[in-house]
C-alpha cells in the first residue's frame, strides 16, 4: 500500500495539516477513519488528535466528516434499527451477547443512552410509533411485548429484600458506575484505577512505558508524536486534573497529567491533560 505524504511529517502537524490526512485516510478508506487507521495511514498520532482537537469525534467534525460508529453518538434510529433486525434474525430479543455476535456495534453506545439493555424494547416501541412504522416492525414489537411482559411478571414475583437506607458504610469499599468492560468492571474512583485504565488504553493512545515509580513524576513513557517518531513524555496520574495542586506538585516537573477527571481550567498551557474517561469512550 503506498505511502501518504503526511504519513512521513512530524511534529509538530498544524490543524489543516491533520484535516488534510482525515479526508486522505477517508477517501483511501472509503469510510471515517479510526485512530488507528489515522496513525497508520496518515502519521497522526492519537495523542495529537487529542491534544489538537480534544478528540476524534471533533476532529472528524472538523474535517466535514459525520462521527459516526462505535464510541460516538450514533443517531437513536441507527441504533434501534439494527437492534431491530437483529431481534427479526434471530426471532427473539437479543441478550447482549447475541446482539454484539450478530449487529454492527457494541453494547457501549446502548449502554450509554439506556443504561440498561432490558429498556431497549421498551424504547424500540416509542421510536416505531412516532416514525410510524409500527406496520413495517410489528414482528419485532410483538417479540418485545413479550419480553417486557415476563421481565414484569418476574419482577412482580421477585420479593425484593428490605434494604436500610443509611450513610455509607466507612469500612467497605466503594466502586464507580459499571464499564461494562472485561478489564475493569466500574469506573476508577482512585488515582490507582487511573493508573489501570491508562494501562488498558496506553497502546491504543501510542504510549510505551519506560517507568513507573512513586516520586514524582509517576511514570516516564515514550509516546509516538507521529509515525516511527517517538518522544519521552513526564507523567503525573490524578484522578481529578485538580489535584495536581492539592498535592504541590512543581508545574515545571512532568510533561502531563493523565486524569480520569478534567476539572482544572486553569492548568497552565505547558501541562498537557488527557482525561481518560472521554479517551475511553472514543478508544
Amino acid at each position: 500500500m503506498p505511502k501518504t505524504p503526511l504519513a512521513a511529517q512530524c511534529i509538530p502537524m498544524s490543524k489543516p495539516q491533520i484535516l488534510k490526512a482525515i479526508r486522505l485516510s477517508a477517501k483511501r478508506l472509503g469510510r471515517n477513519p479510526n485512530l488507528r487507521d489515522l496513525r497508520l495511514l496518515g502519521g497522526v498520532s492519537e495523542q495529537v488528535i487529542y491534544k489538537r482537537f480534544g478528540g476524534l469525534g471533533r476532529a472528524l467534525a472538523a474535517a466535514g466528516l459525520e462521527a459516526t460508529g462505535p464510541g460516538f453518538s450514533l443517531p437513536e434510529s441507527t441504533l434501534l434499527l439494527d437492534w431491530a433486525a437483529v431481534a427479526r434474525k434471530l426471532g427473539k430479543v437479543p441478550s447482549v451477547h447475541e446482539y454484539e455476535s450478530t449487529g454492527r456495534f457494541s453494547n457501549m453506545p446502548f449502554h450509554t443512552r439506556y443504561r440498561q439493555w432490558t429498556r431497549i424494547p421498551e424504547a424500540f416501541r416509542k421510536f416505531a410509533r412516532q416514525s410510524k412504522l409500527e406496520r413495517d416492525w410489528q414482528d419485532v414489537l410483538k417479540l418485545g411485548d413479550a419480553k417486557v411482559t415476563n421481565q414484569r411478571k418476574a419482577a412482580k414475583a421477585f420479593v425484593r429484600p428490605r434494604v436500610r437506607k443509611g450513610p455509607i458504610h466507612r469500612d467497605r469499599p466503594v466502586y464507580g458506575r459499571p464499564m461494562m468492560l472485561p478489564e475493569m468492571a466500574h469506573e476508577p474512583v482512585n488515582e490507582l484505577g487511573v493508573v489501570f485504565v491508562f494501562g488498558m488504553l496506553a497502546r491504543k493512545l501510542g504510549f510505551v512505558v519506560l517507568r513507573i515509580q512513586p516520586e514524582f513524576p509517576d511514570c516516564e513513557a515514550m509516546f509516538e508524536v507521529a509515525r516511527g517518531v517517538w518522544q519521552r513524555v513526564r507523567i503525573e496520574f490524578e484522578f481529578e486534573s485538580r489535584n495536581f495542586l492539592k498535592h504541590r506538585h512543581r508545574k515545571d516537573g512532568c510533561d502531563m497529567i493523565i486524569c480520569w477527571r478534567h476539572n482544572w481550567p486553569e492548568c497552565p498551557p505547558n501541562l498537557e491533560v488527557l482525561e481518560l474517561s472521554r479517551a475511553l469512550e472514543q478508544a
